[in-house]
């Protein structure tokens, strides 16, 4: 996003791109709001990525994997 593309203000700013972020900015724009969502990391998703394991393999993981 090019810094002329930012607004000033927005009626809701969301922290976190998981799933649960991104689906309340989802209603929240559909709604008519005006939504930022903040996010650290490179690729938005949270729990679910897509890593490479192994040179050529890309696999999606949940940060939750331990749990299987």
């Amino acid at each position: 996003m090019s810094s002329s593309n930012i607004q000033k203000s927005y009626d809701v700013v969301i922290v976190g791109g998981g799933h649960n972020g991104l689906i309340a900015a989802c209603y929240l724009a559909k709604a008519g709001r005006s939504v930022l969502v903040l996010e650290r990391q490179d690729k938005v998703g949270g729990a679910v990525v897509s890593r490479q394991l192994f040179p050529g393999i890309e696999a999606k993981l949940s940060v939750y994997a331990y749990l299987v």
